[in-house]
C-alpha cells in the first residue's frame, strides 16, 4: 500500500512530502526543490515552521513562504501518515499599482462629498425615498473603500514598502473590542471573544487590526447558515494564535485549494458582486509580516475555522501600555470592513456619525 502511494506522490505535479510520526520519510522532486536535497528525515517543524508543525488538525490549509516565494500548503491524512502538498502561489499582478489607486480613492473622495450634501438636503426636506437610496449609494462607498484598502495593502506588504510601526498593545483588549462592534453591526449573529487574561503583543496594532477585521468579516460574508462567529486567543511560548471560527456551511472539499487564490472571492456567479477577494490575501501578509503564517480549516455542513500565529517576545520584557494607549477601532473602520455584508440600512448618516 505504501509503495503504490510513494509512486502516486512521485508522478504529481505539486512538491508531495509524506510524513510519518513527525518526520519526512519521502518527498518528491518538487518538494525537494523548494525544501532541500536534505528535507527527507527533518521534522515537519524544521520543513515548515512551528504553527504548521502545532495545527491541532491533520487536514487544513496554510500560506507560507519558501525561499521567499509564497506557497499553498494542503494537508492531508490516511491512517497515521500525513501527506503535505505545496503548490507556488502567484505573486501579485503588475496591473494593479498605487497611482493607479490613488487615483480611485481621489474620485471616492468626490462623490462622498456629493452624497454628503444629497443627504443633507434629503433630511431637511424629511425625503425618506431619497435618503434609502443615498443608503445603498454609501454602501457602495463603502465597498469600494475596503477594497482600495485591501489592494493597497497587499501592494504595500507584497512589494515590501509597508510602514509597520510596532509598539506594546493589549491585544485581548482588541480583540473584545472588535467582537462586541461586530456584534452591534451584526445583531442576528452572536461573536464570543474567547480571550482570557491580558495578553500584550508587541506588532503594529494598526495592521493587527485590519487582520483581525478582515478575518470577522469573511466569516460573516462567507459562512452561510451561521449562528456565530467565535474569536478565540491562545498564547505559545514564541508565538500568540488568533482564531474565527464559524458554525456555517462549511467549504466543498474540492474547492478548498482556491480559496486563498487572490481575486478569488467566490465560486458561483451570484457572488460575484462580493468583491476582489483580497481580505485572506492581506491577512496572510500582515501574518508574515509578523513571523507568523495564516491555515485554514473546514468541515462542509460544520464551518470553518481560520487561525493565524504572531511571533511575540518573552513576555517578562513587554511593558504594559498605559490606559488610553491600546488600539481603537472607529465605527467607520468597522463599517467599512464589514461593507460587502451588511444592508444598506446599516450605513445611515446616523451610525456613520
Amino acid at each position: 500500500m505504501l509503495e503504490s502511494a510513494l509512486q502516486i506522490l512521485k508522478m504529481t505535479g505539486e512538491g508531495a512530502v509524506l510524513v510519518q510520526k513527525g518526520r519526512a520519510v519521502f518527498a518528491n522532486a518538487v518538494a525537494k526543490a523548494a525544501l532541500g536535497a536534505d528535507c527527507v528525515g527533518k521534522r515537519v517543524s524544521e520543513l515548515f515552521g512551528e504553527t504548521v508543525s502545532g495545527s491541532q488538525s491533520s487536514d487544513f490549509l496554510a500560506q507560507i513562504r519558501l525561499q521567499e516565494r509564497p506557497y499553498l500548503l494542503r494537508v492531508t491524512h490516511s491512517g497515521g501518515e500525513q501527506v503535505f502538498f505545496l503548490r507556488p502561489q502567484e505573486e501579485l499582478p503588475a496591473v494593479l499599482n498605487q497611482p493607479f489607486l490613488y487615483a480611485l480613492r481621489s474620485s471616492l473622495m468626490n462623490t462622498e462629498l456629493a452624497a454628503e450634501h444629497l443627504r443633507a438636503e434629503a433630511e431637511k426636506l424629511q425625503n425618506e425615498l431619497l435618503l434609502e437610496k443615498l443608503s445603498v449609494v454609501t454602501r457602495s462607498q463603502f465597498q469600494i473603500l475596503r477594497m482600495i484598502n485591501n489592494a493597497s495593502l497587499v501592494l504595500s506588504l507584497a512589494e515590501g514598502d509597508a510602514v509597520c510601526a510596532p509598539q506594546v498593545f493589549d491585544l485581548s483588549a482588541l480583540c473584545e473590542e472588535l467582537a462586541a462592534g461586530a456584534g452591534a453591526l451584526v445583531p442576528q449573529l452572536r461573536f464570543p471573544c474567547n480571550c482570557g487574561k491580558r495578553v500584550l503583543l508587541r506588532a503594529d496594532p494598526r495592521l493587527v487590526k485590519d487582520l483581525l477585521i478582515n478575518l470577522l468579516s469573511n466569516a460573516v460574508r462567507h459562512g452561510k447558515g451561521c449562528s456565530r462567529v467565535s474569536l478565540s486567543l491562545l498564547e505559545g511560548e514564541k508565538s500568540v494564535v488568533l482564531a474565527v471560527d464559524d458554525d456555517g456551511c462549511g467549504i466543498p472539499a474540492e474547492e478548498l485549494p482556491l480559496v486563498f487564490d487572490r481575486y478569488r472571492h467566490g465560486f458561483e456567479l451570484s457572488q460575484m458582486g462580493a468583491g476582489p477577494g483580497l481580505g485572506l490575501t492581506a491577512a496572510r501578509l500582515i501574518a508574515q509580516l509578523h513571523g507568523g503564517a495564516l491555515l485554514l480549516e473546514s468541515r462542509e455542513g460544520r464551518g470553518t475555522t481560520l487561525r493565524v500565529s504572531l511571533r511575540r517576545e518573552d513576555r517578562q520584557t513587554l511593558r504594559a501600555p498605559e490606559a488610553g494607549e491600546g488600539p481603537l477601532c472607529t465605527p467607520k473602520e468597522l463599517l467599512t470592513g464589514f461593507a460587502d455584508c451588511l444592508p444598506p440600512c446599516r450605513f445611515c448618516g446616523q451610525l456613520m456619525d
